[in-house]
C-alpha cells in the first residue's frame, strides 16, 4: 500500500501552483488557474508512478484523462465498481462540495483517518483554500460522497520500483528546471527546487514511501548518511562491482574514507560490465539539465579522484533490466515509453515533427529505452529506414556510442556536440532547446552554446575548437559567456 504525505505548499492566492505544471510536463491538462484539490492528487499520483501507472490507477487513459475533475473521477472509479463507503490507505476521499482528499491513516479503534488535501486550509470541507493540509475525519462523516479504491498491488520493494521512482524523481527535477544544490525541504527537493545526487535518490525514495528521511533527504555526508538509512530497510551492501545490478544505488569516494560532501552517488537503470552502466545521476546542473538516463557510459567517470566505495541493492543477483528494447517496433506502455508518450514528451520539448495515428516516427534512444538488445535494435532501425522513416536530428538519439552501434558507424545525423568539451550525455536535442530559448535560429550547423557548469574547465579546449573551425561573433549564442571563456576569437 501507497504512503502518501501532504506536500508543504502554499500557492499564489490566485490557484497558481506548481502541481498543475507537473501535470502539464507530462502531457495531460494541468488546468492551471482553477481549483486544484484533484489536479494536487493526481500530481502525486504522477509523482509516484509515473504517467501510465498514474493513469491506470485513476482508471483513465489519456484520451479520457478528467483527474482535473472531482466528481468525473469518482464516475470513472465507480464505472470500475471500485467506491465504497469505507476508507482504506491510499484511497481518494470524494467529498459532496467538490472536494478531493486522499486517506494517509486509519485509526480503525476511534473509527477515524488522516486526510491530504490539496487547495484547502486548516477547516474542514475547504475547498478554496490556498495550501496543502492534513485533517481528521470520522468514518460516517456526513460531508462524505465516497472513497475511491485505487489498486496499488504489491508494495514489496525490487529493483524495478527504485528504477522507476528515480525516473519519476529525476522527470520532476529535469522538466521543472530545478538547481543544483543542497535541498533541505519535506519532501526532498520538491519545496525549494534543487537538486543534487544524493537528493536525487532521497527524492526517489521518498517516493516509494519511504518518508521517515530527515529534512531535505538523506545525503552522503556523515551526518544523514544514506548507506546506513539503506541498510535499515534490508538494502544489501554491494562492496565489489562486479556484483552490481539494474536497481542499485552506487556510492563512489573521495580521498577519504569518512562519508563527506564530496563523495557521489547515482543509480544504476542497466548494468553492462564492470566497467559500463547506464544510470540516471544529477551530480551537476548540467547533468539536470540532460536528457537521462546516461546510456552506456563509464562505472566510474572521475578516474584518479573518486574510487568506488559500495551499492545497495534490494536483490543479490541481477534481474532483468527495467527498460526492455521491443523491436516490433511498439514501446512497453507501463514503463513511460509508448509511441503516445513518446511524441507526447518530445512535442513539449519543442519538437513540430508530424506524428501519424499515435505511431512514433523517429526514435529517441537515450530516453525511450536502453538499448539492451543490439541486433533487435539494429533490425528495428533498418526495418523503419526500408519503410522510408528517417531517422531526424531533433528525435534521433542523444547518445553517439550507441548511435555508431545501430547504424553499424555511420551517423544518420551531423553531430553538433563539442568533441570532448561536452558531458556525458549532452544531446543534439538539449543543444537546440538552448538555443531556441535563446531565439538562434541557425541550430543546424556550427552555432554552440557553452554551458556555464563546464565551460571554466574546458578553456584551452574550446580555444582549440574555435581556431579549428574558425568561428566567429555571429557564430555564438552567448558572445559574453564565450568572451569571458576564450577571450578575443
Amino acid at each position: 500500500m501507497k504512503r502518501y504525505a501532504a506536500l508543504p505548499y502554499v500557492e499564489s492566492g490566485t490557484n497558481h501552483q506548481k502541481f498543475s505544471e507537473i501535470v502539464n510536463n507530462y502531457g495531460l491538462a494541468g488546468c492551471q488557474n482553477q481549483a486544484w484539490c484533484a489536479t494536487y492528487q493526481f500530481a502525486l499520483e504522477l509523482m509516484a508512478f509515473g504517467k501510465a501507472d498514474a493513469l491506470s490507477h485513476w482508471c483513465m487513459t489519456a484520451k479520457d484523462y478528467c483527474g482535473y475533475s472531482v466528481f468525473s473521477t469518482r464516475d470513472k472509479f465507480k464505472a470500475k465498481g471500485r467506491t465504497g463507503k469505507t476508507p482504506r490507505l491510499g484511497a481518494l476521499v470524494i467529498f459532496s462540495r467538490s472536494h478531493m482528499g486522499r486517506v494517509i491513516s486509519i485509526d480503525s479503534a476511534k473509527r477515524t483517518f488522516k486526510c491530504g488535501e490539496g487547495n484547502t486550509s486548516n477547516k474542514e470541507f475547504n475547498r478554496d483554500g490556498d495550501s496543502c493540509a492534513v485533517k481528521t475525519y470520522s468514518w460516517d462523516d456526513p460531508g462524505i460522497d465516497c472513497f475511491c479504491y485505487i489498486e496499488y498491488g504489491d508494495d514489496k520493494p525490487t529493483r524495478e520500483k527504485v528504477i522507476k521512482a528515480t525516473r519519476a524523481a529525476y522527470e520532476i527535477v529535469h522538466y521543472n528546471h530545478y538547481s543544483y544544490g543542497d535541498s533541505h525541504s519535506v519532501p526532498p527537493c520538491i519545496g525549494d527546487y534543487k537538486v543534487s545526487c544524493d537528493r536525487l535518490i532521497a527524492l526517489a525514495f521518498w517516493i516509494l514511501g519511504y518518508q521517515d528521511q530527515p529534512a531535505g533527504g538523506f545525503t552522503v555526508a556523515k551526518d544523514r548518511y544514506m548507506g546506513a538509512y539503506l541498510s535499515s530497510y534490508g538494502m544489501k551492501q554491494i562492496t565489489t562491482t562486479g556484483k552490481c545490478g539494474a536497481g542499485d544505488v552506487v556510492i563512489y569516494r573521495n580521498n577519504s574514507l569518512i562519508p563527506n560532501a564530496a563523495w557521489h552517488t547515482y543509480l544504476i537503470t542497466e548494468y553492462h560490465s564492470p566497467e559500463r552502466i547506464s544510470k540516471f545521476d544529477c551530480g551537476s546542473q548540467a547533468r539536470i539539465d540532460s536528457v537521462q538516463p546516461f546510456i552506456n557510459v563509464p562505472m566510474n567517470q572521475w578516474q584518479g579522484q573518486r574510487w568506488f566505495y559500495c551499492a545497495y541493492s534490494f536483490e543479490e543477483n541481477n534481474v532483468r533490466d527495467y527498460y526492455e528494447f521491443n523491436p516490433k517496433p511498439v514501446y512497453k506502455g507501463d514503463t513511460g515509453t509508448s509511441a503516445y508518450e513518446a511524441s507526447v514528451i518530445l512535442k513539449a520539448r519543442g519538437y513540430k515533427g508530424v506524428y501519424k495515428d499515435g505511431k512514433q516516427q523517429e526514435l529517441e534512444l537515450n530516453f525511450m529505452h536502453s538499448v539492451g538488445d543490439m541486433a533487435a535494435a539494429s533490425q528495428y532501425v533498418s526495418d523503419r529506414m526500408k519503410q522510408g522513416v528517417v531517422l531526424k536530428t531533433e528525435a534521433g538519439a542523444v547518445n553517439e556510442a550507441v548511435w555508431v552501434d545501430l547504424m553499424g558507424g555511420k551517423l544518420p545525423f551531423k553531430l553538433m556536440e563539442l568533441p570532448r568539451c561536452q558531458r556525458e550525455g549532452t544531446s543534439v536535442l538539449f543543444w537546440q532547446e538552448q538555443m531556441r530559448a535563446r531565439g538562434t535560429t541557425d541550430a543546424d550547423d556550427k552555432v554552440l552554446e557553452l554551458d556555464r557548469v563546464w565551460r571554466d574547465s574546458y578553456k584551452a579546449t574550446v580555444r582549440k575548437y574555435c581556431k579549428a573551425v574558425g568561428l566567429k561573433e555571429r557564430d555564438v549564442v552567448d558572445w559574453e559567456v564565450w568572451q569571458s571563456v576564450c577571450g578575443s576569437i
